[in-house]
């Protein structure tokens, strides 16, 4: 089961580019394959937050009204499992319940911080916040704090595990999602290699992959480990990059903006008691790789242009923008392994596979304006 999506989606996907010329040697393969860009909506999503179990500055209603007032779309309430009462609740989900959610944990005292009770802790007793009135989908997470911190999607895990593996193992039965939060962090301080991230790849089909960004830039050798990482791999396990803000306070937030590319956005979750609307179409979308990272240039920018139409075939990428005005330069970045590193081989909005070194096997682009970068998903070069 683990290959059997991707080995679908690979199949497919080359049948439409693989229309004309010689397909004896090396394809573009693109994850953006299938949009009807013309029926598309830009919702910008966070998945790493922190709803004020601990150390947070917001409660949880609190954290979803900032993160509406600055206009994002799609959003997780991912507590730290150390910080969740599992006897009380599983996860800050629903929104809908939020006030229930408060009254059942309100008296529990937290052993991570000084056992003061989560009445003590909040700011003012939880409100309930119903994602449809709010035009946004909820998601429900959660971080999973250890070994490595990994962000859980889509499930109710929140009890943690002693190994990656049980972590993975136990949202995966749930039907969940995860990415690796803050790889860096683990490869400096522990030395973890790409070898050991490729592992878990290869072993978990509902991995999606890792941050590239934590906060404003935490680890500033994400970006270069992501493409390591993805090399390693090549088409046959592609990976797709995050952004997380990692929100505990005011000063983490609005960092980064997941930018989710949905048909006919329209508000929900997954919960029973609240219509899908776009949740659905969210978790295809993250399994699939419709999706692009916006990066600002300072904190609370929005973006100032899209991707309007990714145009692919076997042997050429031509990416499109509303404002191209706004853009100073489009760059072409791979992974080289004679030198190990991270590598701008091109510039400007369209790539010939001519123009590709012969050792690459994915590129992604990185398009840079005055107010923020879009970081696009790796197109997969299949030889």
């Amino acid at each position: 089961m683990k290959k059997v999506f991707f080995l679908i989606f690979f199949v497919v996907s080359l049948s439409l580019q693989m229309s004309c010329g010689d397909k004896s040697q090396r394809y573009f393969w693109s994850p953006y394959d299938g949009l009807n860009w013309t029926q598309v909506n830009y919702c910008d999503a966070e998945f790493h937050t922190h709803p004020g179990l601990g150390d947070e500055q917001y409660d949880p209603h609190q954290t979803v009204d900032r993160y509406h007032a600055e206009g994002y779309k799609i959003l997780t309430l991912a507590g730290h499992d150390y910080h969740i009462p599992t006897e009380q609740i599983g996860s800050i989900y629903p929104w809908t319940q939020l006030e229930s959610i408060y009254y059942k944990i309100k008296d529990v005292p937290n052993p991570g911080e000084d056992n003061k009770t989560y009445g003590e802790i909040a700011n003012e007793p939880y409100q309930n916040r119903d994602p449809i009135e709010l035009d946004m989908v909820s998601v429900e997470g959660c971080e999973v704090s250890g070994p490595h911190h990994i962000v859980s999607l889509f499930s109710s895990f929140s009890e943690g595990a002693e190994t990656e593996a049980e972590t993975f193992e136990a949202i995966s039965e749930l039907g969940g999602f995860a990415y690796f939060a803050h790889p860096g962090r683990y490869v400096e301080r522990w030395g973890i290699t790409e070898y050991w991230y490729a592992d878990f790849y290869k072993r978990f089909d509902m991995l999606l992959g890792q941050s590239i960004y934590n906060r404003e830039d935490s680890h500033p050798g994400d970006r270069a480990f992501f493409d390591k990482v993805a090399y390693l791999l090549g088409y046959e396990r592609p990976i797709w990059l995050f952004g997380e803000d990692d929100m505990h306070t005011e000063g983490t937030l609005g960092w980064n903006r997941n930018v989710i590319l949905i048909e006919n956005f329209k508000p929900g979750s997954l919960h029973p008691d609240i219509p899908d609307g776009s949740a659905p179409d969210v978790k295809k979308a993250l399994k699939t790789g419709k999706f692009y990272l916006w990066k600002p240039s300072e904190k609370y920018n929005k973006r100032t242009f899209n991707i309007t139409n990714i145009s692919s075939r076997y042997d050429r990428i031509e990416l499109m923008f509303d404002h191209p005005d706004l853009i100073k330069e489009v760059r072409w970045v791979t992974y080289n392994p004679g030198n190990k590193e991270s590598v701008v081989f091109h510039t400007g909005n369209v790539i010939k596979l001519k123009n590709v070194p012969a050792y690459a096997k994915f590129l992604r682009a990185e398009i840079e304006g005055e107010a923020g970068t879009i970081y696009t998903q790796p197109f997969y070069i299949i030889q």
